[in-house]
């Protein structure tokens, strides 16, 4: 197996990165339903599916962070311990890239929080009991008629 580079380790993170840019397009599709109160489920399938790609994608990068810090006489894997090794180049790219997925993330959770309250009012008011004209009388009838 060849030694595993810090382009390695960013390739992995913009494969990452570019399935988060679908996830987030696919959030948006996802509240643009949700709000026409149409079904979402063939959305969260697919989100569901992609999440398990990224997180494969995720494991990889894993290991080939513990083999790059093994191979580089590092405890952890951070920017500060990969920069002491040298290539401040790789290690500005990987700053960036990492800044770029945290930004993804926090888009997409900000999405997420929009469904996820609409969902929420969606269901409080389906909950709540109508008023019907003839619950109205008869609320009506109490209030004008207190017994003693």
């Amino acid at each position: 197996m060849k030694g595993i580079s810090i382009a390695d380790i960013i390739n992995n993170y913009r494969e990452q990165m570019s399935l988060y840019y679908y996830m987030l397009e696919l959030a948006r599709q996802q509240l643009e339903l949700v709000e026409k109160k149409l079904p979402a489920d063939n959305i969260l399938a697919e989100r569901h599916h992609l999440m398990d790609e990224i997180n494969s994608l995720n494991y990889q990068n894993q290991v080939w962070q513990d083999s790059f810090c093994q191979s580089a006489g590092i405890t952890t894997f951070n920017l500060s311990s990969v920069r002491s090794t040298g290539n401040i180049d790789e290690v500005e790219e990987l700053s960036q890239v990492l800044k770029e997925i945290a930004q993804l993330l926090q888009q997409i959770e900000t999405v997420d929080k929009s469904i996820q309250d609409l969902l929420s009012q969606q269901l409080s008011s389906r909950q709540r009991p109508r008023t019907t004209r003839q619950r109205a009388q008869q609320a009506y009838q109490k209030g004008s008629n207190p017994q003693n």
